[in-house]
This record gives C-alpha cells, sequence and structure tokens, in this order.
C-alpha cells in the first residue's frame, strides 16, 4: 500500500526506569486516508520484504479521514497533532492495543479530535521535540516557521480540552519568535529532548544538503534576533548529502 505521509510517534513516559514505551512505533497515512500503525523492534537486520523486527498488527488500520490535513506530529506518549486545511490545530491520543479498526472508534483518549488552536495553516514548516519524562512536568514543544522565517515557540500542558481559541493549556510564551532566517531550509524536525520538556535538540538540512545541529534550551522568551536561549554550537554542520 502506498503511504502519502509518514511519521515516528515519539517514546512513551514509564514511571519508572524500566525502559520507554511506544518505542519503534511508526504511523502511516494511506492514499484513501486511512491510519496505520507500525511498531519495529529490530536492529537493522537486512530484509527488504518487512518480515523482520515487525509486531504483527504493523499496518493495521487505526482510524481514518486523515488526508486532509496539512501537517501531522506524532508527539510522545501517544499524543499525535493535525493541522487541518482550515487552520484547526487538532489533538489525539492513541493508547489502543493496535487492533485492526478503520472506523477509529478503539483505543483513542475521549479529547481525541479536539480542536486546542487554530491560524496553523499559514506556516511553512510545524516541528515537534518529541516529550519525555515525568507525566507531572512533561509538556510538549512545538516549533513553527512563519512565512518570514521567524521560528515560533509553542509548548502545550493541556489534555486535549476543546478550546479553538487557543487560550487553554498553553504557556504563556507560546507564539514567541526566538530566531529568524529558518525560511530557506529544506527540511526541519525535532530530534530528542530532556525530562521536563527543556533542552530541545533539531536538526535542519540546508539547500545544499548540509545537515545542521540546534540545541534550544530557552523558555520561549521573545528575541526574534535568536541570540538567547541557544547552546554555543547551535547552527554547526553535522553532516552532508542530506
Amino acid at each position: 500500500m502506498s503511504l502519502t505521509y509518514i511519521f515516528y510517534g515519539g517514546n512513551g513516559t514509564s514511571p519508572v526506569d524500566s525502559g520507554l514505551p511506544r518505542v519503534g512505533v511508526i504511523y502511516g497515512v494511506s492514499g484513501n486516508g486511512d491510519l496505520l500503525w507500525y511498531r519495529y523492534a529490530g536492529n537493522g537486520e537486512s530484509d527488504r520484504s518487512g518480515r523482520r523486527g515487525w509486531n504483527a498488527n504493523s499496518g493495521n488500520p487505526i482510524g481514518n479521514g486523515w488526508q486532509s490535513f496539512i501537517h501531522i506530529l506524532g508527539c510522545g506518549d501517544g499524543v499525535i497533532l493535525g493541522v487541518r486545511q482550515d487552520g484547526d490545530l487538532l489533538w489525539y491520543k492513541y493508547d489502543g492495543d493496535r487492533a485492526s479498526d478503520r472506523s477509529g472508534g478503539l483505543g483513542w483518549h475521549p479529547n481525541s479530535g479536539n480542536p486546542i488552536g487554530n491560524g496553523w495553516q499559514g506556516f511553512r514548516d510545524v516541528f515537534v521535540t518529541p516529550q519525555e519524562g515525568p507525566a507531572s512536568s512533561s509538556r510538549l514543544t512545538i516549533y513553527a516557521v512563519a512565512q518570514n522565517g521567524d521560528l515560533l515557540w509553542y509548548s502545550y500542558h493541556g489534555n486535549g480540552e476543546s478550546d479553538r481559541s487557543g487560550r487553554t493549556g498553553w504557556d504563556p510564551n507560546s507564539g514567541n519568535p526566538i530566531g529568524n532566517g529558518w525560511q530557506n531550509f529544506r527540511a526541519v524536525f525535532g530530534g530528542a529532548n530532556d525530562s521536563g520538556g527543556f533542552g530541545q535538540v533539531i536538526y535542519a538540512v540546508t539547500q545544499n544538503g548540509d545537515l545542521l545541529w540546534y540545541r534550544y534550551d530557552g523558555h520561549g522568551s521573545r528575541d526574534p534576533s535568536g541570540s538567547s536561549g541557544w547552546r554555543p554550537n547551535s547552527g554547526n554542520v553535522i553532516g552532508n548529502g542530506w
């Protein structure tokens, strides 16, 4: 089956130091809008057939109607965010057992599908650093690249409560610019974060194929110049040919 969109779900949070759940969970959106669930637990053994290392439920549909999103983000702990063409930001959380259910009636948090904000349709890129850490302190950090190249910071600590206005669950600094000049990257994505949601690693691919490394340790204080909150090595080239 051909997939039109693929994204990593992000790790889960364990209350004790016993390993992170949901590691290796990948979601795919098929051409008809089905949301498919996959989980890979292998170690990179060569097998083009895809029979080694995959959970038996891999490829099962767990929902439908996902073809209309312009951005989909795997946020960790089963949380998925989707940006619709009308700009609404929708919240989902999947806690199911991966049973085949195209209707999407099984395994989803009751708040799934709720709008938690609006006006997200005009961004060049939207990406996330998947959350990890104790549930009491874990927060979700989202970044958006505006049309003028500003990098905007958001932090969400809600639980999918319906509020299209975007006033519930968001850090007061959400929407602040923390840098500029991000409009020319071919790809931008979040890599990881520390417990509590601060200390996010970001990777960016330039037009010539260089892979750049960034780490943001700030709390979203307004700084369009990008001179505060960033680790000294931010912007360094760590590879090429990407």
